[in-house]
Formats: C-alpha cells, structure tokens, sequence
C-alpha cells in the first residue's frame, strides 16, 4: 500500500521528477544519501528538490529522518512539497509521524496535502494491522543458472536467513503471507595460478498474497580459495557458500523492505 501512496505523491508532483536525488543515491551510500537529502528538505530555495528529497527520505530514510519531515509537512510552503511529505511519513510511521499526520489532515490550508495526509495515516493503521499478524515466507523453487544443488542451496539459505530475520517459513498448509521468488542469475567458476574463484549473482522478489510485489533485491558474492584440483564435489561445497553470501545479502534487503 505505501508503494501505491508513494507513487500518489510523485503524482502530485509531477513532472518534478527524482533524477537529481535518485542519481546521487546509487552513487553514496545510504547515510550519505539520507543525509543530504535531508539537508535538500530543510534548506534548498527549489521546491522541486524539496518535493525531491521528502519523497526519497520516504525511500530511504527511517525514524530519524521523521522530525525533519514533520517540520516540512507542518511548515513548507509549498503543498506539493507538504503532500510529498505526508507520503514519506506514512512509509517510515511511528507515533510522531502520526501525530504531524493528523494535526496536517485537520488544519491544512491545501485540500491535497489534507487527503494525502489522511491517505498516510491510513498506511500507518494498515502496517500496524499486518505487524500485528505472523508474517511468514514461502520460498518457491529457484530458477536460473546452475544445477539443481545450486538453486537448493540458494532456497535454503534464504530461508535460513529470513527466519533470522523475523520471517519464518510458512507452516505446512499455511497461507504464507510472502512468496519469495528466487533465481540464480550467474555463477562462474574460475581456477587459475593455484586458486579457484567463484562469482555469484542472484535476485529475489516478495509477492504478497493478491500477487502485489512487496519487495525486491538483487546480491552478488565473491568466493576465492586456494586449490589446484577441482573435484565436482568440491566445486559444488564452493558454490554453495557463495551462494550461502548472496542469500545473505538478498534477505537483508528485503526484509528491511518488509518492515
């Protein structure tokens, strides 16, 4: 449902875009990309980079971005930059989100930022209704490159690691709330100058029940070890600790996606 909101407030905005701000958060890393982007809302004359940067804090950032979105909702003058904002308070959500949220649905001046605000507290009632719930996984059989080991190995890891996680397997005739559709996309073996190395690329995609995507991660893995002879089984024991690496990456990503 966020994502469906989260797409209403580009709506609002629109034609203002998110290159400027999108284009520097695959270059930095996450922290650096939350902080300037924070830096953008608070202080940046363009309203476009404002609306730019509330939106991506609702992408990216998490409760300690919410005080700077509350002040922006509560005082921006722009209602295309207030809407973006209601939009990213109701992706991120606690009780100060909530609080902005109701105070901007009761007495904003702009009729669109007073729905979208409204539209955000109904996001945060529905993740609190699902946190409420067990929320457990189904791993379906892996597809892609590989042999049938390295896909096994591949669905076990991920569900290893998403239990971890807080998303246990789906009990045996249980209605699991995700379905994680998993595939190998690569896995090259290497031997050379007395080492082997093992490359890996994977990806893994959460489905909600209707079909709806929650959630989306893609991970590679490197693996090099000493070796001069490269037996089948040996080869396989590599792979499936590569794999075992993505897996990891891949739960990572998609359950902070999920909570």
């Amino acid at each position: 449902m966020w994502r469906r909101r989260l797409t209403d407030a580009v709506a609002a905005v629109a034609g203002l875009g998110l290159a400027v701000l999108l284009a520097f958060s695959l270059a930095e890393g996450t922290d650096a990309t939350v902080e300037r982007a924070a830096e953008a809302l608070k202080q940046d004359p363009s309203l476009k980079v404002r609306a730019q940067a509330a939106l991506l804090l609702g992408q990216r950032g998490g409760p300690a971005v919410i005080p700077a979105l509350a002040a922006s909702l509560g005082g921006d003058p722009s209602a295309a930059v207030r809407t973006a904002a209601a939009a990213a308070l109701g992706r991120i959500g606690d009780a100060l989100a909530r609080d902005a949220l109701t105070r901007a649905q009761r007495s904003d001046g702009d009729a669109e930022v007073r729905l979208a605000a409204g539209r955000a507290l109904d996001d945060l009632l529905e993740r609190s209704r699902a946190h409420a719930r067990p929320r457990s996984v189904a791993v379906e059989d892996v597809q892609g490159k590989g042999t049938l080991a390295d896909k096994g190995a591949l669905r076990d890891a991920l569900l290893r690691h998403l239990a971890d996680r807080g998303f246990p397997s789906a009990a045996p005739g249980e209605a699991a709330t995700f379905r994680v559709k998993a595939s190998v996309l690569a896995i090259d073996v290497l031997q050379s100058g007395g080492k082997v190395s093992i490359d890996v690329k994977a990806s893994a995609v959460a489905v909600e029940e209707g079909g709806r995507m929650a959630a989306m991660s893609e991970g590679a893995a490197h693996l090099k070890t000493q070796g001069t002879s490269l037996t089948r089984e040996r080869e396989q024991q590599l792979s499936a600790r590569a794999l075992e690496a993505a897996a990891r990456i891949l739960s990572d990503e998609i359950a902070l996606e999920l909570k």
